[in-house]
């Protein structure tokens, strides 16, 4: 029971450390790196992680898990534009690891399974603002999913920037795209959502 709970542990400390060090370095940083941060060998690490993309599929998860969180806790009918903000604060943070995984020799299935979890959740977010009349009335889901893409972009461009350009400004102009006029005035949300730690992912502490 003592080996379970300290492989678990371990687990735990892996993929807090590659967000981390993927935060830091991008997601070609070495995994070396990510061993040294959660204070492991390297032999632990490929025990739980046999290549990058695993590695990068399991912070990615526990992303959708604190967003799926964020979302249940939310009580604004203004959830859907949050999601975004936190979407967008998440790509920021880190950019490339949807791609990493997709290029790597990853299972395609955990992947795409989060990305339904994801869409999941921003249809739902969809449909309580249209019933609470926060976003435009000609808005559709596509929008939002298009929504998605030009953030995507605005993070992909920002390494062709000078460097004292900002892609922030990308999310106040797909929300206001979106937002019915009586909303139009309404603060950008800032991005809050606080990613699990180590600690709170080790199931021994």
């Amino acid at each position: 029971m003592n080996q379970r709970r300290d492989a678990q542990r371990n687990r735990a400390r892996l993929i807090a450390a590659a967000a981390e060090v993927f935060r830091e370095e991008g997601a070609a940083a070495p995994l070396d790196l990510v061993a040294r941060r959660a204070d492991v060998g390297r032999g632990t690490l490929y025990r739980h992680f046999p290549d990058r993309g695993a590695l990068i599929a399991s912070v990615l998860e526990m992303r959708v898990d604190a967003l799926e969180q964020y979302a249940r806790d939310y009580p604004g009918d203004d959830l859907l534009e949050h999601l975004l903000t936190e979407i967008y604060g998440l790509q920021l943070d880190a950019p490339g690891l949807i791609t990493a995984v997709r290029t790597s020799a990853a299972p395609p299935e955990p992947l795409e399974s989060m990305l339904q979890r994801t869409g999941a959740l921003l249809r739902s977010a969809f449909t309580r603002a249209r019933a609470a009349r926060v976003i435009r009335e000609d808005a559709t889901e596509a929008d939002v999913m298009l929504a998605i893409a030009m953030l995507d972009g605005a993070v992909a461009a920002r390494s062709r920037m000078p460097d004292d350009a900002s892609v922030e400004p990308a999310l106040a102009i797909v929300l206001r795209g979106l937002r019915s006029a009586a909303r139009l005035g309404a603060p950008i949300p800032t991005a809050s959502l606080r990613l699990p730690t180590a600690q709170d992912l080790d199931p021994g502490a």
